[in-house]
């Protein structure tokens, strides 16, 4: 079997109704889109002033999180890596699982929302990856050993090899996150459109979504 019948398999699996991302258009105005707004979302996490912005849409995936860390910790028998890593993970599958669900029965607005909703678990994740920058600003309270306890991320650093480099790592997840909400938004304001013309057969891919 050689690579183009591997990748067409993978995308067949994936998104069999060509609609997801790599099937819709872009080209100069979705690029300057994707760009502006990615920028725009990127200062509003990363600006003073925004921690009112920053932990609404924290604790939007907070549940997630706290959860993932009961759920890897009862799949591993209590094991310490993956009880504390568990929060993070379950915070980025349950997202992107829920987005390929949809992707898959060809309901493309609903997997737009959910790639929405993977940039909020981006945006969580790179708060509390860098949570050592704000020693003494907050109090952390986590479901591996409750309150004042030692944030996720101070072991992770360690395991992961990333220990003084919160910054980054934080940016890199902030980054992330301003671009897949751009992207998100792009999708979305593409499939509604698709959608609403009166021309337009959601069932026949052959059609365009402008």
């Amino acid at each position: 079997m050689d690579i183009k019948n591997i990748l067409n398999k993978t995308v067949n699996f994936f998104d069999p109704y060509r609609r997801g991302p790599l099937f819709t258009n872009y080209g100069i105005v979705g690029i300057i889109f994707i760009a502006v707004v990615g920028f725009v979302f990127y200062r509003l996490i990363t600006a003073d002033g925004s921690t009112a912005f920053g932990w609404i849409i924290t604790w939007l995936s907070i549940g997630i999180h706290e959860f993932g860390h009961k759920l890897f910790g009862l799949i591993s028998g209590g094991n310490r890596f993956w009880t504390v890593s568990g929060g993070t993970l379950l915070e980025i599958i349950v997202p992107f699982s829920a987005f390929f669900y949809f992707q898959r029965k060809g309901w493309e607005i609903q997997a737009d929302i959910c790639l929405l909703l993977l940039a909020i678990a981006f945006k969580s994740i790179g708060f509390y990856t860098g949570i050592s920058l704000y020693v003494g600003e907050i109090m952390i309270v986590n479901a591996v050993d409750g309150a004042n306890s030692v944030p996720d991320w101070d072991y992770m650093h360690k395991w992961f090899g990333s220990e003084g480099k919160e910054y980054f790592v934080q940016q890199f997840f902030y980054i992330a996150s301003a671009l897949t909400t751009a992207l998100g938004f792009w999708l979305l304001i593409a499939h509604i459109r698709r959608w609403i013309k009166s021309d337009v057969n959601m069932n026949d891919e052959s059609q365009n979504y402008f």
